[in-house]
């Protein structure tokens, strides 16, 4: 069974064991915050492994996109915060993972995908939500979403509808 949750929270222990040169403690921290900050607004209940077919849609759609947060910022850090091997390898984790979900949970995972992109007022993580089923091999075609001017990662809390705070 697929443990989306799982999947966002245990890299951050990896990455926690490499070495300083490899991945900055500091710049995996903040972001460690910052996705905290995303799962605390998860219902409140049991916080063990979510099944990706977990009954509950909103804790689905929650953990979708924290993973779609994971998977961007590793897309986006830098070298100096993540070695480029490091985050390869994390994200190809993630692509192999998929590939082995059955056909439903694929056809599940875009549709939640879809539908989060359709919800998402920052330009941004829209494109993200877009470009996610791409990067990780469930679709064959780059998104037709606007790519971002400058493609970075957003703090969930710094984003406000179609801008990035600071720019």
């Amino acid at each position: 069974m697929f443990l989306l949750h799982r999947h966002v929270a245990d890299p951050f222990m990896w990455l926690s064991d490499y070495p300083e040169d490899q991945v900055d403690r500091n710049a995996v921290a903040s972001v460690k915050q910052d996705l905290g900050w995303v799962n605390g607004r998860l219902p409140a209940g049991p916080r063990g492994p979510l099944l990706f077919d977990a009954p509950d849609e909103e804790v689905l759609k929650r953990v979708t996109g924290l993973l779609v947060d994971f998977s961007w910022w590793l897309e986006t850090c830098s070298d100096e915060d993540v070695d480029e091997w490091v985050a390869g390898n994390l994200q190809e984790g993630t692509a192999c993972l998929i590939a082995e979900m059955a056909d439903e949970q694929r056809s599940r995972l875009l549709e939640i995908l879809d539908e989060l992109a359709v919800a998402e007022q920052h330009d941004s993580r829209r494109y993200e939500m877009r470009f996610f089923p791409f990067a990780v091999g469930l679709i064959e075609t780059e998104p037709d979403e606007a790519k971002p001017l400058h493609r970075r990662w957003v703090r969930p809390q710094d984003r406000i509808a179609g801008q990035v705070v600071g720019e």
